[in-house]
Formats: C-alpha cells, structure tokens, sequence
C-alpha cells in the first residue's frame, strides 16, 4: 500500500508540474497565464480581442492547452484581454506588451523560449526577437509580420472603427458592419448586434481600443530587424489581405534566411483552422530545439 501511495504521490505531482494556471505582476498589471507540458518553452501569443483560448479550450471553452511532446507550452491574456488586467490608458499598452514577454520569462525562470504570435501577437514576438534576441530561440509570425517603423503611418482602421462605436455608446453592431471585408454582404443592423454581443461578451471595449491604439509602439526599425539572427518562420493564408501580404513581403526582403509557408485558400480568420497551421509550427519548432 505504501508503494502505491507513493507511485500516486509521484504522479499527481508530475501532473502539477506539466500543467499550471497562474497570474504574475508585470509593473502593476496581473498578467494570468497557463501552461502545458515539459522541455523547451513555447511562448503562444494571442491576437487583437482574443485570449489564451485562441490556442485550444476545453469542453467550457475555456483555455486549455494540447500538449506537445518534447516541449512546455505558455500561453498568456496579452493585457487588456482575457483574464490579465485592463488599464484604460494607451500608455501602458504597445511596447509594455511585450515587456510583458520579458517578464512573464523572468517569473517563470526560463532564459529563452521560442516564441509563436499570430496577428497581433505576431507584432509583440517582432518586438521581443528584435529587442531581446538572447531570450528567443526561434519565433513563429502567425497572419502578419513585425511592424516595421513607417512615418506615414495611420491609425488602423478597424481599430477606429471599434472606438468610435464605443464612444456613441450604442450596441457594436456598426463596428461589425465596418469590418466586413469588401466584396462580402453586410449584415443587417440586428444581425451585427447580436454578433457584437456574442464577440464581446465580458470584455473590456475600452481596454481593447487602448491597446489596439497602442500597436504602432510595437513598431521596430529595419536595420534593427535586418540584424536579427533569431530563426523565424512566417506562417499565412493565401487569401490573406493586400496590407497583411505587403507588410510580410517587406521583412521576408529583409531576413532572407526565414522561411515562409502560405495556406492555400485561408484568410486572417481561418487560418489557425487549418491543420497545415499547427504542422507548419511543429516543424519549424523541432529541428530548431536547443537540445
């Protein structure tokens, strides 16, 4: 009976160190954070609006993740989202974002990761590799490219689009109808109401638009970019938009040894959907292992 207590003790503790759900302070904002497994650190980074749920959930829908042998998989609430604090202050968004990498690294103890972002989160690995390149392994750009510094730059237009409906104070319905791409029809009114309602539900509007506000910071030059040696891989749809396929192309031409991977026939939405998303980083993720 002894042996038995103990093999169970053994596992129950190994199941505690493969998975932990936690919150760590990064400068005065809670950051929240799970993880997954053992071996090399995969940091998953989450778009604009979502959370850690973008990379797996459970029957609840809540974040959950899939384990991946040989690796330890993190996943964060970028702040703003999820269940991380919400300023309301544009200012402690955009390069604080990806401080928070930095920090959620250091809490955790582990000197570098791999680092896998998809749109948004795909701006703040940018960010991290070029200004921390001893703490990345190797960094997977889901459905955009690091921003690069432009000073003709503007203000995202979906972006607006949802400030705007905020301000007026209303449902969010004509942010729905601002962002349907064009050549598709337009929801009626009701229908982009009660679409808002679904995709809002429990969200902070006002700490989404700080931090969608606060992206351009997340910008880094292109000399700086062209001397990073990180190995990165840039995973899209082929029906992703003009600007997306521009801004890739753009630092494609400045880091000739990355590799690229288009998924026929997706776009932005879909093409995390695709099987070929997660293979395409499982193996880029292996033969890049340290050890």
């Amino acid at each position: 009976m002894k042996c038995v207590l103990t093999l169970i003790a053994f596992l129950v503790s190994m199941a505690v160190a493969r998975a932990e759900d936690g919150v760590f302070d990064s400068n005065g904002v809670p950051i929240r954070y799970l993880t997954e497994g053992q071996g090399e650190a995969v940091v998953l980074i989450h778009g604009w609006l979502s959370d850690a749920s973008m990379w797996g959930t459970d029957g609840k829908g809540n974040a959950k993740l899939k384990p991946l042998p040989g690796f330890r998989l993190i996943a964060l609430d970028c702040r703003g989202h999820g269940k991380s604090g919400k300023p309301h202050e544009e200012s402690r968004y955009g390069a604080e974002m990806a401080s928070d990498i930095v920090r959620l690294l250091d809490h955790l103890k582990i000197r570098r990761a791999h680092l896998v972002g998809y749109s948004m989160g795909a701006f703040i690995a940018g960010k991290v590799a070029v200004e921390h390149p001893d703490r990345v392994i190797s960094v997977v750009y889901g459905g955009q490219a690091p921003i690069l510094q432009n000073p003709r730059s503007t203000p995202s237009a979906e972006v607006e689009a949802l400030a705007e409906a905020a301000a007026r104070g209303t449902d969010l319905g004509t942010y729905i109808i601002a962002i349907t791409p064009p050549g598709r029809p337009k929801p009626s009114m009701a229908t982009a109401n009660a679409m808002a309602q679904i995709l809002f539900a429990g969200k902070d509007v006002k700490a989404l638009v700080a931090a969608g506000r606060s992206l351009g910071k997340l910008a880094v030059a292109p000399e700086d970019v062209k001397r990073c040696k990180v190995p990165s891989l840039f995973v899209y749809g082929g029906n992703e938009g003009e600007s997306v396929r521009a801004g890739i192309k753009a630092v494609l031409q400045l880091l000739p040894n990355a590799k690229e991977q288009v998924i026929a026939g997706a776009d932005h939405m879909s093409t995390m959907r695709h099987p070929e998303f997660g293979q395409a980083i499982r193996d880029f993720l292996k033969p890049n292992a340290c050890g």
